[in-house]
């Protein structure tokens, strides 16, 4: 008698509460994310650089990254570099340098403000809400 191999799948679902910040700056991460926290009081940290299989060249490419916890407004903040010594993470936006993920649900008017606020940093040259890559985006930036 042969047995037939049951075959189990696992199934998850991608987080889409989050958005996209789009940030341009000349300054390097660490004095970025001490220009950030001391502008809209959080305690971006750094972590474990984002570690990334490259499609097309087939190396592993490490991407700098801070985080934050808001436990209180259930937000969490991922500010990454969009450049490292292989190439860009969003190769279609080189003209950014990092990218503020925001996730926890945060609502337009959030955004809105966060945006204002971070174009207000004298070392920011400017920033955006990136909205049109987002579907696209969700495979880099679900984690």
């Amino acid at each position: 008698m042969v047995t037939k191999k049951k075959i189990h799948k696992l199934a998850f679902e991608v987080e889409s509460d989050f958005s996209l910040i789009g940030i341009a700056s000349h300054e390097n991460d660490y004095r970025l994310s001490w220009a950030i926290n001391k502008t809209l009081h959080l305690d971006l940290i750094k972590v474990e650089d984002l570690s990334l299989n490259h499609p097309k060249h087939k190396i592993n490419t490490n991407y700098s990254m801070y985080y934050f916890e808001d436990e209180n407004n259930y937000i969490s903040y991922n500010l990454i570099s969009n450049k490292s010594e292989k190439g860009f993470l969003m190769p279609e936006m080189k003209n950014i340098d990092f990218i503020l993920r925001i996730s926890g649900s945060p609502d337009a008017t959030f955004t809105d403000e966060l945006v204002k606020k971070l174009k207000k940093i004298d070392i920011i040259i400017t920033a955006f809400l990136i909205d049109d890559l987002q579907e696209r985006l969700h495979n880099v930036f679900a984690f």
